[in-house]
């Protein structure tokens, strides 16, 4: 469950890992790899739940099904929380 919980914060840290950690990592793999600007929230995306399946296996706990699921869910937490407001007020696209 903890897993579950580091990978969760993870994924909704991903937009804010962009700037800090995507794109300097992308800058000194520039050489090897050139990635487009389109890519850049995907690769922080990597950057972080690589963090945080570090972590797991630092405190033994996770599983990869959680871990995964987690990081999608803390992705997409935003709009899940608003699909789920609208929902709930009957504002349903």
């Amino acid at each position: 469950m903890f897993g579950f919980v580091i990978a969760l914060v993870a994924g909704f840290l991903t937009p804010h890992a962009e700037a800090p950690l995507a794109r300097p990592a992308a800058e000194a793999l520039r050489r090897v790899i050139r990635l487009e600007d389109g890519e850049m929230k995907l690769f922080s995306f990597i950057i972080v739940m690589l963090i945080a399946g570090l972590l797991c296996a630092l405190f033994d706990t996770g599983s990869p099904l959680g871990v995964m699921l987690g990081g999608a869910i803390g992705y997409f937490g935003l709009r899940l929380s608003a699909y789920a407001k609208s929902a709930v007020d009957g504002k349903r696209p």
